[in-house]
């Protein structure tokens, strides 16, 4: 039986439609004007897309995955939670989806995979509203619902963020799917372009670590030896057998306290110094040296006019110097 489901509803139709003042901030004209303009318009109606259509039952196994992830992971006690609430009071939201563009049979959800992920589990068919829908629409549905119900980790919508960029979208439809301002997307990609994905997978959605911790922990990573380390200690048994929840703080503190303990251990360069006065003292040479590093500073009246004397003399003063090496070492 058809029923009713509680979100408002939206006429995609008329979403491509020019009718609104663009928002200002869009220096663009033309097509570019109308796509935002529908961007925006989807991003505002999102929550109606699903009143008053008709649900449906459908066989679990005609589903195929959005054409983007949004989660790394789902195993955990919100899931179960969901599991055993479907299991004892049956599925009270239906999912989204729309018709496969390759076979008709077929379906694609928009959003909705882990009650999708539950009714297969338990062997049961899967309510769902059955919508047109093209890539931009349905990657703006996905998005913002789950925006809505709040249960997408800062890395997860950061991981959302960089799949729907790699699938094509602008980042226009990336701020306006996961309703983000430019700053917080640059954060975002930020830290997924730094942080490898084989580490980000090992560390889960993390539901407890926020925007703050995730871009300390890139800070720590553009390191090449600290980011050696986490992924030789992420790949541990020791590890991967951690529940989920810790994985994040101890990657954290671990990389931490070896940054500390590489920086005590480390020699501190030990430099040799030289100074020097001119005969009538309008001249002051000083010269700072480390192993493969020396700073040359010249000072007082002549320090201008002898350093251009010099340096248009540093060819011939090399040559001298690479002959004197040669005469003392007999060549």
């Amino acid at each position: 039986m058809a029923r009713d489901n509680p979100f408002a509803k939206l006429d995609i139709a008329s979403i491509s439609i020019d009718k609104s003042p663009v928002k200002p901030g869009y220096a663009m004209t033309g097509a570019a004007k109308t796509v935002v303009r529908s961007i925006e318009d989807l991003a505002e109606n999102t929550k109606k897309l699903m009143e008053g259509e008709v649900v449906v039952e459908l066989d679990p196994r005609l589903l195929d995955v959005s054409f983007v992830a949004d989660r790394l992971s789902d195993e955990g006690e919100e899931y179960q939670e969901l599991k055993q609430a479907i299991k004892e009071s049956g599925q009270t939201t239906p999912i989204l989806v729309r018709p496969s563009s390759s076979d008709r049979q077929r379906f694609m959800v928009v959003f909705g995979h882990r009650r999708l992920k539950v009714a297969k589990e338990l062997g049961i068919s899967v309510k769902a509203v059955v919508k047109k829908l093209d890539d931009i629409t349905s990657a703006i549905a996905q998005g913002q619902e789950n925006s809505a119900r709040s249960n997408l980790s800062f890395i997860e919508r950061a991981y959302f963020a960089q799949n729907l960029l790699a699938s094509g979208m602008t980042k226009d439809v990336v701020r306006s799917s996961l309703a983000i301002d430019e700053a917080m997307l640059s954060k975002m990609l930020g830290v997924v372009e730094v942080v490898p994905a084989a580490i980000i997978k090992v560390l889960g959605a993390s539901k407890k670590i926020g925007r703050d911790k995730w871009l300390s922990l890139r800070q720590l990573l553009l390191a090449p030896a600290l980011l050696k380390v986490a992924t030789e200690f992420t790949e541990t048994a020791e590890f991967v057998e951690l529940v989920e929840e810790k994985r994040f703080d101890e990657l954290h503190d671990y990389l931490k306290r070896y940054k500390v303990k590489s920086a005590a251990k480390k020699p501190k360069g030990i430099a040799s110094g030289r100074d020097w006065t001119s005969s009538d003292s309008s001249l002051n040479f000083v010269m700072n040296a480390k192993s493969k590093k020396v700073a040359i500073e010249l000072s007082n009246v002549e320090a201008k006019p002898f350093s251009d004397w010099l340096s248009g003399r540093m060819d011939r003063l090399y040559d001298e110097y690479k002959r004197s090496k040669t005469e003392r070492n007999g060549d």
